[in-house]
């Protein structure tokens, strides 16, 4: 089957209906994220070396700029180059949100807390019920003193909605965004939920830099097939993203070999490595379980049969990003960090995790 052909039929396929390729969820038997299904893109994985990114994907619908019915281009934000800038010098430390829920007075306590980060990473994790809009979050965890990336996922929205909350975002004057294609519901506990996937990561990338934001996106270094994740990040690179923020994949000479193999592609993105936080037992089993994340191996173990728990994920956390930092092609780490609901309801003691380790972190370097 021709390459491009094979492409059409495996985006209508693909239960997000991508269309630069497989997303980060394939499993590592080639296994779709949605149970019992396969990833159609692996029929044949040679034709993927042949994708582009083509900037008419998002390109208004005729007449729609004219009556004001889609996102124009906006003038670059202050935050955004003063948040380009600071990766370009390096030593970024950004971290997950691990402050669910519909309380601002707990979000902006987080947002406090963590203000001495070079950024807040307020995504949208997967099957929650009760979630602040991007927008409404960004609001108030930078009036708490955070720098905010806010997350946007393709999961829940289509694009006119997205347009609406890039626009909304840069309105507010966030420093940017974290463009993700997001988790199928049915991998989640949303499985009723109904999936939206008018667009993908690589599109909101781009429709991201149209709005005069900072544009950041992930890539999984080991998710099937491995050999094309670097040329997947390359699109986004060309699509208008200037930052590659990697999910928890095991050891560290993953992330090494897929910094390598990024470099190689001739498209610059620097790239923040990926450090787990854990916590307690609990809480690592939960990282763990996640869909498409790694651990290193032996961490968990040894953070659940230590004497203290919190200490000892803290330490080695940082002791890795330290060790990371080394890495050529790494602007920064990203701390992947996540409550346990038992002992920390709010996740403000997660909060704390992530703050404690980067100040670790930040000695260490300095």
């Amino acid at each position: 089957m021709p390459a491009q052909l094979h492409l059409r039929t495996a985006s209508r396929r693909c239960p997000k209906r991508m269309v630069y390729g497989p997303c980060g969820g394939v499993q590592a038997d080639g296994g779709c994220e949605v149970p019992g299904a396969s990833c159609a893109f692996l029929a044949e994985p040679a034709s993927l070396a042949s994708l582009a990114f083509d900037p008419g994907d998002i390109a208004p619908p005729p007449g729609a700029l004219e009556s004001g019915d889609a996102l124009r281009e906006l003038p670059r934000l202050a935050a955004a180059d003063a948040f380009a800038a600071r990766v370009r010098a390096g030593g970024v430390i950004t971290t997950d949100l691990p402050v669910h829920g519909t309380d601002v007075g707990v979000l902006a306590d987080a947002g406090a807390r963590l203000a001495g980060l070079t950024a807040v990473i307020a995504g949208e994790p997967p099957g929650l019920r009760e979630a602040l809009s991007p927008t409404h979050k960004s609001l108030v965890l930078q009036r708490a003193g955070a720098t905010v990336i806010a997350g946007i996922t393709c999961r829940d929205r289509n694009r006119v909605a997205l347009e609406g909350e890039l626009a909304a975002l840069a309105d507010i004057g966030v420093a940017g965004i974290l463009a993700v294609t997001g988790d199928h519901p049915a991998s989640t506990a949303l499985p009723e939920a109904e999936a939206v996937f008018d667009l993908d990561s690589t599109r909101v990338a781009a429709l991201g830099r149209r709005a005069g934001l900072f544009v950041a996106v992930a890539e999984q270094p080991i998710a099937p097939p491995v050999a094309f994740r670097p040329h997947r990040l390359a699109l986004k690179a060309r699509a208008g993203a200037e930052l590659g923020i990697l999910n928890l994949c095991g050891n560290l000479d993953a992330v090494a070999a897929f910094a390598a193999a990024v470099a190689a592609e001739g498209t610059p993105i620097p790239l923040l490595a990926p450090i787990p936080v854990i916590t307690s037992a609990r809480a690592g089993a939960r990282l763990a379980a996640l869909p498409a994340v790694a651990l290193p191996t032996g961490l968990a173990a040894t953070v659940s049969s230590s004497r203290d728990p919190l200490q000892t994920g803290i330490v080695a956390a940082a002791e890795a990003a330290h060790q990371a930092l080394s890495i050529p092609g790494i602007a920064g780490i990203h701390l992947s960090v996540i409550r346990d609901d038992e002992t920390d309801p709010t996740g403000l003691a997660a909060v704390d995790a992530a703050a404690r380790t980067a100040q670790l972190i930040r000695e260490a370097i300095a």
